[in-house]
């Protein structure tokens, strides 16, 4: 499967029509989980800066886990959280057959709920899916804005266009930390 946007060395067509806002130095929560039950997405969530053995060149992000990119914020900050993952089984490809239908309409309202290292489950609402999008220009929010980005491919592994999936905020529940903090189990997954 392709490396998911946006990876160290991508093409200059992948390079972020926005600039993130920086993030305050000591960040206090990140996203650990990521469950989408109408889609049986259930995902833990890591760092796209963790190395896995023998992950591949730039990056290539692992399976079996979805990754939150630094360049974006954490759910809580006001921000665009920004969480990818292959399109593969068991991980985002749900999302991807989804959006070959009717570009995604049945996604439209769906629940996403992104849980946190601080025990709070951030619920989210899918507002848009944008097929083929080359850019982070669905990232773009006014100040304040609190919202998701997901991410995964739409063709074979170095492809550039990437399916997106924008939600919007709707609450913050509290949880307990084991169900927010899942054991993570990242496999490498880069095939040449």
């Amino acid at each position: 499967m392709p490396p998911l946007l946006p990876t160290p060395g991508a093409s200059a067509a992948l390079s972020p029509s926005l600039s993130p806002s920086p993030l305050p130095s000591a960040v206090p929560a990140v996203a650990t989980r990521i469950v989408i039950r109408s889609e049986r997405i259930d995902l833990p969530v890591l760092s796209r800066d963790q190395r896995v053995r023998d992950q591949g060149p730039d990056l290539y992000p692992p399976c079996d886990v979805a990754l939150y990119h630094t360049a974006f914020g954490q759910p809580g900050l006001g921000t665009t959280t920004y969480l990818y993952a292959h399109a593969r089984e068991g991980m985002f490809l749900p999302l991807l057959e989804a959006s070959e239908k009717r570009d995604g309409a049945s996604l439209i309202g769906t629940l996403v709920q992104v849980y946190t290292s601080d025990a709070r489950i951030h619920v989210y609402q899918i507002t848009r899916v944008k097929r083929h999008a080359v850019d982070f220009s669905l990232a773009d929010a006014p100040p304040g804005t609190e919202q998701l980005i997901l991410q995964t491919s739409e063709g074979p592994a170095g492809t550039i266009p990437k399916l997106q999936v924008l939600a919007e905020l709707l609450d913050v529940v509290e949880t307990t930390l084991d169900d927010a903090t899942p054991r993570a189990r990242p496999r490498a997954c880069y095939e040449h």
